[in-house]
Formats: C-alpha cells, structure tokens, sequence
C-alpha cells in the first residue's frame, strides 16, 4: 500500500502492476505517489477505519429516527482528517439538514453528504458479477457509459432483464465493450426480413449470426439454407443462372389458368 495526493486531499493505494514502459505516455493523468506506507501510516489507517464504523452507525441510526427515505451506503475520512464523506442513496431528494447538525454535533468535524445513483452503489460496495469476476465498475472502471438496449440486439442476445441487467438494476456494463465490433460486422450482412437472391432460390432472411458472418434465408420452395453476404447474388445475376420456379408456384398458376372468371372456388 502507498499514499497518494488526490483531488480531495491523501489518500491511500493498492499498487496493482508496475509501470510499463510502453505504457508510459498514457500515466500522466495519474496522481504522484507520495510514499510507500510506513508502521505509523498503517495505524493510522487502522484508525480511520475503527472512525469510519462509528460514524457510519450513528449515522444509521439517525436515519432511522428521522425516518429519512434514504440508504447509508458507506462513510468514507479523508487519510488527513481534513473531511468525512457520508454516501448514500435515495429515490428521492431529501431533506437532511437536521441530520448533518446531529452528526456535526457529535463528531465536530468537516462533514459532508454525497448522493449516489445506484450505479455508484453497487461500485462502492462491489461483489461479484454473472461471469464470475469481480465487478467491472468497482475494480477498474472510472466513468459509466450510456448502455442501450440496442447493443444487446447486435449482439443477437436475449432480451431478457434478468440477463442483461447488472445488480445494480441498470443494463451491464459489459455490453458496450464489443459494441463497435458488432456494429461493423452487422453492417455487412442483410438485415432480418429482407429478400435475397441465392445460387438455389430466390428467399427471405430469417436470422443472422453476426460472429460466423452467416445468415439462414427461407427459400420459395420452403427451404432454409445457410449462407454468407458473398453468396448473395444481384438480380442480373440470378436472372442469368435461368433457374426454373417452383413446383408448387407452377400449379398454382395452373390452376389460376383452369378456373374461369366468374367462378368462384
């Protein structure tokens, strides 16, 4: 562990890798490390985290006497004491003045108290996603992107809320990071619906496979038949093949032909 010099004053690190020198142009919006961690820095630390459960208990249980509709999430001291950071979570906006003069009252110190989407929550509190790893916004993660439902329908994905939605109710974040690989891929086949002229037939696209680059169509005569975007032809060249219609397009000319017009079947 290391302390570093932040926005909002020291705080403490994990060192996770060494500097690569490749790397070495994309650090500079890095903060400087201060220095390594010491004996007295450690229990320090140890401090401010025994500071940190108090405060965060009173603080619950002021929210539960005032019956405030807001979630404590964490409390988090600045490693100089300078500030105490109150984080939590509420559907709507609250009113906590007479909350912020009970912790001010009995802590004398600089507080603060932060809002938080549920997004932020859940990178605060952290835990461990569908795929088995920890969450992507708690570990490395500086910024949320906009997540549309339109990323999982490139990705051929189901719909399904449950499986596209992340803990913290909101859409995965996951999604957006093959967003502009199925967004170029896509483009290169036929859409869903859409008529296309095969070497066997003339048909109709009924569903795409963006990662094999295929596509099944449905043929007149009933067929379905796998295919890429190189095995479509343009109507000049399916006009040259010269390929018979359907048996059963054929009768049912035939029978058109039979019947007078004003018959009726």
């Amino acid at each position: 562990h290391v302390l570093v010099a932040t926005e909002s004053g020291k705080a403490t690190a994990r060192v996770v890798c060494r500097e690569a020198a490749a790397a070495g142009d994309d650090l500079s919006e890095i903060k400087p490390v201060v220095r390594k961690l010491d004996d007295q820095d450690r229990a320090r630390l140890e401090e401010i985290h025994r500071k940190e459960r108090e405060y965060y208990l009173f603080c619950q249980d002021c929210v539960h006497r005032r019956k405030l509709p807001m979630k404590l999430i964490m409390v988090e001291q600045a490693f100089d004491g300078s500030r105490t950071t109150f984080y939590f979570s509420s559907e709507t906006r609250v009113d906590f003045r007479d909350l912020l003069k009970d912790l001010v009252e009995r802590f004398r110190i600089r507080i603060e108290l932060r809002q938080v989407g549920t997004r932020q929550e859940t990178a605060m509190l952290g835990g461990l996603g569908a795929c088995g790893r920890e969450f992507c916004c708690s570990t490395y993660l500086t910024e949320f992107q906009r997540i549309s439902v339109k990323m999982a329908k490139y990705q051929n994905m189901t719909l399904n809320p449950t499986k596209i939605s992340g803990l913290c109710g909101k859409l995965k974040c996951c999604l957006a990071y093959e967003k502009d690989v199925y967004s170029d891929l896509i483009t290169k086949l036929p859409k869903i619906g859409k008529k296309v002229h095969l070497a066997q037939g003339k048909g109709v696209v009924v569903s795409i496979n963006v990662i094999e680059q295929t596509f099944v169509a449905k043929l007149e005569d009933r067929r379905f038949m796998k295919a890429t975007a190189e095995d479509v032809l343009t109507e000049e060249q399916f006009a040259e093949l010269g390929l018979p219609e359907p048996s059963f397009q054929r009768r049912g000319a035939a029978r058109r032909a039979a019947v007078s017009p004003g018959r009726r079947l």
